[in-house]
Parts: structure tokens; C-alpha cells; sequence
């Protein structure tokens, strides 16, 4: 199997809009239901992210004008890892991707159940952003 995995979600909203709820940690908990239980502002940019396995330490190296919502982990058990992220616009609003490449200390059945739940955070985010 890959231990690199794209997924893509298509969402009826502008790519300002999405781009901007994601940016914001404060929201990841109405979408991240699966991984993110709360957030809340910690030390040097990073925000600590209450979840399952405990907590972990997030940060955004973002750029709007570039579509790039990159977050920084920092788990203390699987190691740290990037997730390069991006919003594009697309011709019924805004395109997010995700890239998870499995950390070396993360066995692969965890790292796959977790892309499995992403997909349905990401369908929660869709939800989301074209209600409100």
C-alpha cells in the first residue's frame, strides 16, 4: 500500500470562505469530529488539539493568497508530520486537499483507519460550509 494519500473533497463555497474556517483551529472541532475533541490557543503558534490519543500540538503554516493551509503536528506518540493541505477554486466553488504521508513510528492499520476517518471529517466540513 501507499504510505502517501491525497483526498480531495469538492465544496459549494468560495475558496475564501473555506480557506478562512480552516485556518481558524477554533473551528476544527465542529469538523475534525473524529480527531478533535477541542481546541485551544498554546505556545509559539502551535494550538493544543484534545483527542483520542491525547493531546497533540498543531500548527498552521498558511497562505492565503496561495491556497496553502500546511499543519504542523505534534503527536506524542506517533512522532511529528506534516500535512500539506491546499484550497483551489474550482468551477462550483472551492476544491480541499489533503496529503498524509505516514510517520515512521505510526504503524500502517492506524495510519489507514485514520485516512478512513478523514473522509468523513471531510464530508462533516463539506456539510458545513454549504449549510451556513
Amino acid at each position: 500500500m501507499a504510505s502517501t494519500i491525497t483526498k480531495t473533497i469538492n465544496i459549494q463555497a468560495s475558496p475564501e470562505r473555506v480557506w478562512e474556517f480552516l485556518n481558524n483551529l477554533a473551528n476544527w472541532p465542529q469538523w475534525a469530529i473524529h480527531n478533535v475533541f477541542s481546541a485551544t490557543p498554546g505556545e509559539n503558534g502551535y494550538w493544543n488539539m484534545e483527542g483520542p490519543r491525547g493531546t497533540q500540538h498543531v500548527k498552521m503554516l498558511s497562505n492565503q493568497e496561495f491556497g496553502i493551509l500546511d499543519q504542523e503536528f505534534n503527536d506524542p506518540v506517533e512522532g511529528n508530520w506534516l500535512v500539506p493541505c491546499r484550497v483551489v477554486a474550482g468551477s462550483e466553488g472551492a476544491h480541499f486537499m489533503m496529503t498524509f504521508t505516514k510517520p515512521t513510528a505510526m504503524p500502517d492499520e492506524p495510519f489507514y483507519k485514520a485516512v478512513e476517518l478523514i473522509e468523513q471529517e471531510m464530508g462533516k466540513l463539506k456539510e458545513l460550509l454549504e449549510k451556513s
